[in-house]
């Protein structure tokens, strides 16, 4: 697989037009191929409004205009074929395996429930588990810190929450792994900034290395470069 630049994002509602063509330019500038977007608040007939310009393919799951929401952009010029497109209704995530450079891939997108649904892990599990390739990288937003010393400002000391228990043994029964901290075991940073926690995660089961770049307006992005196989 050749070099390929994925960037995560949480949007936080892209109903606005002038919001939607900042983040698309954003994209653009950062030379982004597969953008993961979580929360983007759009029906499937406001998803397919992102498709312009350098956006060859949306891939997505609506919920309604107020909450929720992911979509998955795939960049027109890169030679990504989907086979198949397994998504929610609920808004919380899309994944769709496909072939990217002569290999099997799955790419997947996550808005996890910001409360404890034993229900989500379960059906996600049992929809993406039989059509994992040995390439998977999922992009989203968990709504929980895995590591309470690391992930949490200030750093917590209790015990795991049911959402960061379930969301450790989906990640453990797919072979998933946390790429940013894969790459920075003691580094404590954060994607969301209200004094809480590092929520926006990127699973992945290919190693590659990893930029982690700032973005404005408290929030943060993940660009991982997946390098030729």
């Amino acid at each position: 697989m050749s070099s390929t630049k994925i960037l995560t994002l949480n949007v936080k509602g892209i109903n606005h037009v002038i919001k939607r063509r900042k983040t698309l330019t954003l994209l653009k500038k950062e030379k982004v191929q597969i953008a993961p977007l979580q929360e983007t608040h759009l029906t499937d007939h406001e998803h397919s409004k992102l498709k312009r310009d350098w956006v060859g393919q949306v891939f997505c799951s609506s919920y309604n205009s107020k909450s929720r929401c992911v979509a998955i952009l795939i960049h027109k010029n890169l030679p990504f074929t989907v086979e198949k497109i397994v998504k929610d209704r609920e808004g919380c995530y899309v994944t769709i395996p496909g072939i990217l450079y002569g290999e099997q891939i799955l790419v997947g997108n996550v808005y996890a429930p910001n409360v404890y649904d034993s229900a989500f892990y379960s059906k996600f599990l049992a929809e993406v588990s039989p059509i994992c390739p040995s390439h998977v990288l999922i992009g989203g937003d968990f709504n929980t810190g895995l590591i309470p010393g690391s992930d949490y400002s200030p750093p917590k000391t209790q015990p795991l929450s049911k959402m960061a228990k379930a969301t450790n043994g989906l990640c453990n029964d797919l072979g998933f792994f946390d790429a940013w901290r894969n790459y920075n075991p003691n580094v404590r940073d954060f994607t969301f900034f209200q004094g809480v926690v590092r929520h926006c995660l990127t699973f992945s089961t290919t190693t590659g290395p990893v930029i982690y770049t700032l973005y404005q307006d408290g929030y943060t992005h993940f660009c991982i470069n997946l390098n030729s196989m």
